[in-house]
């Protein structure tokens, strides 16, 4: 999947420990509007973030290898 920079900024939020594992999805969900602009629900339908639908629970293995693709892919364009 093919992630754009508010995908990657919502999945760094979770990577970098801005938004903690146990996290509620609606707080989550209010935290990405409000601080991100970009609504997380796609990433979490697509299994790249891990939710029981009631909370946030970490990045996938895919979100991860996501999260480390468009990293080192933007870094190298600096």
């Amino acid at each position: 999947m093919e992630i754009s920079q508010t995908d990657f900024d919502i999945l760094d939020a979770i990577q970098t420990g801005r938004v903690g594992s146990g996290t509620l999805i609606n707080h989550f969900v209010d935290y990405c509007d409000n601080a991100i602009g970009g609504h997380p629900q796609p990433l979490i339908d697509a299994g790249l973030i891990k939710s029981d639908g009631k909370t946030v629970d970490g990045l996938t293995d895919a979100g991860l290898a996501a999260w480390k693709a468009y990293k080192a892919q933007h870094e190298s364009d600096d």
